[in-house]
């Protein structure tokens, strides 16, 4: 890894890089990132069956989900979707060969698609947990990973 340093400007705090792969530390931050948020939640929520089989946090199931509280689901969702847009933005700029341009795949890369109507996931975290309590209220539904249910609504809302 090459060399850091941080400034910090009021509330703002800025990394300048000096050497390295930045594409691959970016890469690397936001999936740890998502995976600890994921994380997080599954540590964290209330008892249940669920809480006692430990899994990656991209499959969690309907259990995990149905023991979730409001605030859980949206931040669940939050970081799944802010997720899934920052490794869009990633994939174009490696298509476009801009995979070292930071900017390529920063907030602002995020914000185009967005304004492009182009971000895959690009409804609002309550659409999609509406859609998933109907989903997992089949108890039978309740060992499909959450990651396939967005997914498949996701799929529905576009094929709309």
């Amino acid at each position: 890894m090459g060399e850091r340093d941080v400034v910090r400007a009021g509330s703002q705090v800025c990394v300048k890089q000096r050497g390295g792969d930045l594409m691959r530390q970016a890469a690397i931050g936001l999936t740890g990132g998502l995976i600890c948020v994921l994380g997080a939640f599954a540590a964290g929520r209330e008892g249940g069956q669920a809480a006692m089989q430990p899994r990656h946090p991209a499959l969690l199931t309907g259990a995990d989900w149905v023991a979730y509280g409001p605030k859980e689901k949206d931040a669940y969702l939050s970081g799944f979707i802010a997720g899934a847009g920052a490794e869009q933005a990633r994939a174009l700029a490696a298509l476009a060969g801009d995979s070292l341009d930071s900017s390529a795949v920063s907030s602002s890369a995020i914000t185009r698609l967005t304004d492009g109507k182009q971000l895959r996931f690009s409804y609002a975290p309550s659409v999609y947990s509406a859609q998933i309590d109907d989903f997992y209220w089949w108890e039978d539904h309740r060992d499909v990973p959450i990651v396939d249910v967005l997914i498949t609504i996701n799929r529905q809302f576009r094929d709309r």
